[in-house]
């Protein structure tokens, strides 16, 4: 079974003399494995060296990458990379890093949820790169993406907005919603996306490095500044989200603008990958109830029930449901079912039906009393650690259950407001 490393090194391509020494025993190693030809590539996250923006690199297997020292630390998302990623994701990076090598952009594809957008957010977190992002609808227009006028003191300014901000800074544009672009805002982005060109309306001119080094070569910077041509950044890449067309609502990608992209599939994570995060999130819940409830929700994102016309189950939404069971374990688990899936009040009679059977087929019909939250009993404050904090006690049935937050008074009492609606 072959290894792949995610190393952070010291510079120098690899991580450093001591890093390949580590990497090449490990290959060694892993080779000598029996029983390791058929299965899939073991990824593995290795941290070497320290301070990952010092012009440090980082390795996904066979492509590096090395870190530059972002000009804005506040624009780099934060607290998107996990500990232990899964295998899946790990392949989306590295496919990711070698299109942001090439000088490409990339459209990354799937079912609707959080997952693209995270995975977008933990490569520039590992790449520490700035990210500028907008969330297309049909109501975004070109200035949405070029400028937008302002009036200040009684003078009109025009504003940068993202895409012109990420192009001029050498960002990385998010564009969301790709399948709601509209036509009028489809010219910008080809033109932005094929030649890194846009005619802004403060009467400057975004044009690409090459070209601008190339004009530089016969003409000095201060004639191109009164020629009002402004450089775009070799390092501006654009990740685009989007959903399929025509299996969901939107508009078709158009041809020229699909060109413009590298795309990949970005499905729902593995069966595995999945049971291992909601087994860590769920301690009190059992092991056969938790792989009892990603079987279904599993089996309603098939294609036999898209066919059947069920709607898809929120596979991202499953970890808030075992975070409930967890804290709620009399609580029986066809209501958390019907707080994310609420199929008797979408579906029709035939959809219930056929909901209804792949509850009994994965034994989650519970046959017990509902044993739901009645009233809350008390909310003390506390303080742990130097922080302060909030216990809310609830009844259920006969029993009461302690749950700790944090003591603001916006995040109580939108505790409050669930265990209300866990009470209706």
């Amino acid at each position: 079974m072959q290894s792949r490393l995610l190393l952070l090194g010291a510079p120098g391509g690899h991580g450093g003399p001591a890093s390949r020494r580590m990497r090449l025993l490990l290959r060694q190693v892993v080779q000598r494995r029996p029983g390791g030809d058929g299965q899939r590539p073991e990824v593995r996250l290795v941290h070497a060296g320290s301070g990952a923006d010092t012009g440090d690199t980082v390795n996904i297997g066979d492509v590096s990458y090395k870190l530059k020292i972002p000009k804005n630390p506040e624009l780099v998302p934060q607290n998107y990379i996990s500990d232990s990623l899964a295998q899946s994701v790990v392949q989306h990076l590295r496919w990711i890093m070698q299109k942001d090598l090439l000088g490409q952009d990339v459209f990354l594809i799937g079912p609707p949820g959080p997952l693209r957008r995270s995975i977008a957010m933990q490569y520039l977190e590992l790449t520490k790169r700035e990210v500028e992002y907008i969330a297309l609808s049909r109501d975004t227009t070109e200035t949405d993406l070029k400028q937008r006028r302002e009036i200040r003191a009684g003078t009109a300014f025009y504003i940068d907005q993202c895409a012109v901000r990420a192009a001029t800074e050498g960002r990385t544009l998010i564009l969301e919603g790709l399948e709601k672009a509209e036509r009028n805002v489809l010219p910008v982005l080809n033109n932005l996306l094929e030649n890194r060109e846009m005619q802004l309306e403060d009467g400057r001119f975004l044009m690409s490095a090459e070209r601008y080094d190339k004009l530089l070569q016969d003409h000095t910077k201060k004639e191109l500044d009164s020629w009002n041509i402004v450089r775009v950044s070799e390092n501006f890449r654009v990740i685009a989200l989007g959903l399929p067309v025509p299996r969901y609502s939107g508009n078709p990608l158009d041809p020229p603008l699909r060109s413009r992209f590298q795309a990949r599939d970005i499905y729902y994570l593995p069966f595995k990958d999945q049971l291992k995060l909601l087994y860590s999130i769920g301690a009190n819940v059992s092991a056969e109830k938790v792989s009892q409830l990603l079987s279904f929700a599993t089996t309603l994102c098939s294609q036999e029930s898209s066919t059947l016309g069920l709607p898809d189950f929120p596979l991202d939404s499953l970890a808030a449901a075992v975070q409930i069971l967890d804290s709620f374990p009399m609580m029986p688990i066809k209501h958390a079912i019907q707080w994310l899936y609420p199929y008797s009040i979408l579906l029709g009679h035939e959809g219930k039906m056929a909901v209804e059977g792949v509850l009994k087929r994965f034994e989650l019909q519970d046959s017990g009393s509902s044993l739901l939250p009645k009233e809350i009993v008390r909310v003390e404050k506390m303080m742990e650690n130097h922080v302060s904090q909030a216990s809310v006690t609830i009844r259920i049935a006969d029993k009461e259950v302690t749950i700790k937050v944090i003591n603001h008074r916006f995040i109580l009492s939108k505790i409050c407001l669930i265990l209300l609606f866990l009470m209706t």
